[in-house]
């Protein structure tokens, strides 16, 4: 080959590498978009584990019961209808609970469902009135149980609970959960029971039968308080059935739609800072005339799109990982699953792609694949880091942490495209060559390193740093009617936990040096 065609070579490849960066850069920023959305559907998602096994892997419980233990109890031959409509009901009342803390979480609320079976120091097992309740900061909301029936005959059940004498009366006063299809007239069945009953006791009234009058104003106005008590329990018979015949595929189809919410939300961030990465590289281009306002915009709307895109799939994916590292039975795994290991592993699959794409096409040899593989596993540490320091300077839940990564990726590229550089040159001297991929693997080392320590040093000055923090703003706000000298001590023990001394202590020291000829220190 020719010296020209080989520098034609090199300059090509180079040009490919730089526009794989750019790519990179732009789909790290939106894939770090999606963090807290994965971190906070995969939460979502990982009720549903809990509910299936009937284990919480991150705080040790056991609950009474799991989808899958239920889908083992035995089914009598001569009462298979029976039994199985049993089951449902039990399968109903744990689903219903992992979607109702599901979506609890996903709304960012505090409050959680849970049956009373698993609240063994509030109820006994099988509590013949509370099926379920509510909990906010470990404390039962006052008016939240819930007693859920799955029948046959759901009228029947009404009267059972209305009639004074009903083998259910015990559950007045309680809410009543019933399937979807039977909640939709349950409520107007009551009152028009209600309705009737007056009537009836009018009747009763007029032919002297005070006492069965006075019963029967006493079942109506049972029946109008159950007309406010019956509420949808948000599943059918059919589906409480079905999580009791496959409990795996329920499971399973409950993360797909949580998953796919994610995946909706995660396309719209990952769309909003696709467009804005793309925009400001897009303008710098015009602006230097490598390309016309038109292409300019053709390009960003097709990055928008393409932004979306990896924004929905890392959501959807992400928010799936995360719940099973979540509820892993690895330690490890479940400290992974609170970082932003889940969307980055994602992202660091799709960077490596289209390097192992030209290695097997035979555009690079394999040890080129090796430095492309090093530079990309850097700018994804690197970038975890940096997002971590933008949440915290931009405190917006998606904003800072992908200012943050594509910070920390350019800059790990620039870093290691310059140690690219000198291998490239060191290719005539073997000597230099491994020197130089010594620098490569050392500065690899000294960025998870650095990593390490940043997380040390965040778990030992943050607590301090927020608490100085909010000290000095209450300085700030009382500096209107107090002295400012208060204000002063404030910021000097503000600027000594940063590792500042401030030049003035008081407003006297600052008058004194207006007097004088000393040099102000900045």
């Amino acid at each position: 080959m020719k010296p020209h065609d080989t520098t034609s070579s090199h300059l090509a490849r180079d040009d490919g590498r730089k526009a794989e960066i750019k790519r990179d850069m732009a789909q790290t920023g939106a894939v770090l978009s999606t963090s807290e959305t994965v971190s906070r559907f995969g939460s979502a998602n990982a009720e549903y584990i809990k509910g299936y096994t009937g284990i919480d892997n991150e705080t040790g419980q056991n609950f009474a019961k799991g989808l899958a233990g239920i889908a083992q109890h035995k089914v009598h031959p001569d009462y298979v209808n029976a039994n199985l409509k049993q089951q449902a009901g039990f399968c109903a009342e744990v689903a219903a609970t992992s979607r109702d803390n599901a979506e609890a979480i996903i709304a960012r609320s505090e409050v959680r469902t849970a049956r009373s079976d698993d609240l063994p120091q509030h109820y006994p097992k099988n509590h013949n009135v509370v099926d379920r309740v509510q909990i906010l900061d470990g404390q039962i909301i006052e008016g939240s149980q819930t007693q859920m029936k799955f029948v046959g005959n759901p009228r029947q059940l009404l009267k059972d609970i209305a009639k004074e004498d009903g083998k259910f009366a015990r559950y007045r006063g309680t809410r009543i959960e019933l399937p979807s299809e039977q909640y939709k007239d349950a409520a107007q069945h009551c009152r028009d029971q209600a309705q009737q009953l007056r009537i009836n006791a009018q009747h009763a009234e007029l032919h002297g039968k005070a006492d069965a009058a006075a019963k029967l104003r006493r079942e109506a106005k049972n029946y109008e308080r159950l007309a406010s008590d019956v509420c949808d329990s948000g599943m059918t018979t059919e589906q409480a059935m079905f999580y009791r015949k496959h409990p795996e595929i329920a499971t399973a189809l409950d993360i797909a739609h949580t998953s796919h919410r994610a995946g909706g939300e995660g396309a719209r961030y990952g769309a909003v800072i696709g467009s804005c990465i793309s925009l400001l590289q897009n303008l710098l281009a015009t602006a230097q005339g490598k390309q016309d306002l038109r292409g300019a915009a053709q390009a960003v709307a097709a990055d928008t799109a393409k932004a979306g895109a990896i924004g929905y799939g890392t959501a959807f994916a992400g928010s799936a990982i995360k719940a099973s590292m979540q509820q892993s039975g690895s330690q490890a795994l479940r400290t992974l699953s609170r970082t932003n290991a889940p969307a980055l592993a994602l992202n660091i699959c799709l960077s490596l792609g289209g390097s192992v794409k030209r290695f097997v096409t035979g555009e690079i040899t394999e040890s080129q694949l090796l430095v492309e593989v090093g530079e990309k596993g850097a700018g994804m540490l690197s970038g975890s880091m940096m997002a971590a320091l933008g949440q915290l300077a931009i405190p917006v839940p998606f904003v800072g942490a992908a200012v943050g990564g594509l910070i920390g990726y350019s800059l790990s590229s620039l870093f290691y495209q310059s140690a690219l550089d000198a291998a490239r040159g060191a290719e005539v001297s073997r000597e230099l060559l491994a020197r130089t991929q010594a620098i490569e693997s050392s500065a690899r080392a000294r960025i998870a390193e650095e990593r390490l320590a940043l997380d040390e040093f965040f778990a030992r000055e943050i607590p301090d740093l927020c608490q100085e923090t909010q000290r000095l703003l209450a300085a700030m706000d009382a500096s209107t009617n107090s002295p400012p000298d208060a204000l002063i001590a404030a910021i000097d023990q503000y600027g000594t936990l940063l590792g500042k001394r401030l030049q003035f202590q008081s407003m006297a020291e600052f008058d004194d040096f207006m007097l004088s000829d000393q040099p102000l220190r900045l």
